[in-house]
């Protein structure tokens, strides 16, 4: 070591004249080799390449072959495929194989085995790959790939899954043209029915009510000859012409609405613009309508009701009132609807006497608000006029108690 330091810190004569000054040193990166691209990687010489002899689809013996090729078809019913692969050219050294069915493995599997087995296959398109190396080598050598094909049974095709859908959606298109046949039967037979009380109640009905008008005014025309028009006899006489008046009226509503020609509706508005009209028709005092909010459907028989409450306000008005303008006023409200009808009449003052003088309107009205679950309110004046308005809830209005059998909706009784 000493001879060494002693050699590198000394210099024969004349050295520095034989040692020639060394350029300036520039140091270079050394650069990353460029990046192979995939799949061209070249296998090392003598390396094993994996071969796919052929497939079976009974047992794993070799000796099972059945077929050979670049696809393999299994017919519907058969999902068992056994393929067998091996290397060439044969090493000396272990082989190890990865293999995978694609659009059914998720990832390769790696064994040192020559036999792929599966089961239950379903119906669908696949490719099986396999490819061999030396344990310890990388995955280099080419994959070899037999085409795989499931075939469905007839009910697993997708034009088995069309029909099946178009025949369950003619079979739906023909139960629900059969319940509305149905449903148009049994209204035909109740539309029927309704029209033949309707004759019966004209024929019979109203004639013993005309029988008895006629009688009763005989007797009140021989108290009147007498003289006799306040005894208690009279005025029984007279209460009992205002009710058989009154029925009369009723009578006459009831069989209209039997014989009504118009369709079932479920929008108020229409049916008492209907209702409004025809008083516009018989009489002469100006009638106005208007509605106001979003109007809702509601149940036939709660339409019927309402429109027959508006209809007995303008009645009384037109007969009772002497008034000349008649205002009817719709609303619709978030939880209720209302209905006012509005006269500028003579008005009254309201009493129970009213009732025993043969009056039955309000009575009768607000009977029909009760049934809807809703509450009918009378105001008037002397000389202020009348106003008649009715209110009913939404969440009684569509489920009264007599409305349970779907065709009473319907029919709007």
């Amino acid at each position: 070591m000493s001879s060494l330091c002693a050699w590198a810190g000394t210099s024969a004569p004349g050295a520095d004249a034989q040692i020639a000054p060394l350029p300036p040193y520039t140091s270079v990166p050394p650069q990353a080799p460029e990046p192979t691209p995939a799949g061209s990687e070249i296998a090392a010489p003598g390396a094993p390449t994996a071969i796919i002899p052929g497939w079976s689809f009974t047992t794993e013996l070799a000796s099972s072959i059945v077929g050979s090729g670049n696809s393999v078809v299994l017919e519907p019913g058969h999902s068992d495929l056994v393929l067998f692969f091996d290397a060439t050219p044969p090493a000396a050294r272990p082989v190890e194989f990865r293999y995978r069915l694609t659009e059914y493995d998720n990832d390769w599997t790696v064994t040192p085995g020559r036999i792929a087995h599966y089961r239950r296959l379903p119906p669908g398109h696949y490719r099986f790959e396999v490819q061999a190396h030396t344990p310890g080598q990388p995955w280099q050598t080419a994959v070899a790939v037999v085409a795989v094909r499931q075939k469905p049974f007839l009910y697993q095709t997708w034009y088995s899954y069309l029909f099946v859908s178009l025949a369950l959606i003619a079979l739906a298109a023909q139960l629900l043209r059969q319940r509305d046949q149905l449903l148009k039967g049994q209204m035909g037979i109740v539309l029927e029915e309704r029209n033949r009380i309707a004759s019966d109640c004209h024929d019979t009905l109203m004639a013993g009510f005309a029988a008895i008008s006629w009688q009763l005014e005989a007797t009140a025309k021989l108290f009147k000859d007498v003289d006799e028009t306040l005894t208690p006899a009279a005025k029984s006489c007279e209460l009992a012409r205002s009710m058989v008046a009154h029925c009369q009226a009723e009578a006459r509503r009831i069989i209209w609405d039997l014989r009504d020609p118009h369709e079932l509706t479920d929008i108020l508005s229409e049916a008492l613009s209907r209702a409004i009209d025809a008083h516009r028709l018989r009489d002469s005092v100006q009638t106005t309508f208007e509605v106001h909010g979003d109007e809702i459907p509601i149940a036939p028989g709660a339409v019927h009701h309402l429109v027959c409450i508006g209809q007995e306000a303008v009645t009384n008005a037109i007969r009772h009132s002497g008034c000349s303008t008649i205002h009817v006023a719709l609303r619709y409200d978030e939880e209720s609807l209302h209905i006012t009808v509005r006269d500028n009449g003579r008005g009254f003052l309201f009493t129970d006497l009213a009732v025993r003088t043969g009056h039955f309107g309000i009575p009768v009205m607000e009977e029909r608000a009760r049934k809807l679950g809703g509450s009918l309110r009378v105001n008037s004046a002397i000389d202020s006029g009348t106003e008649v308005s009715v209110t009913v809830s939404f969440q009684t209005i569509n489920y009264l108690p007599h409305q349970q059998h779907y065709i009473v909706p319907w029919i709007g009784v």
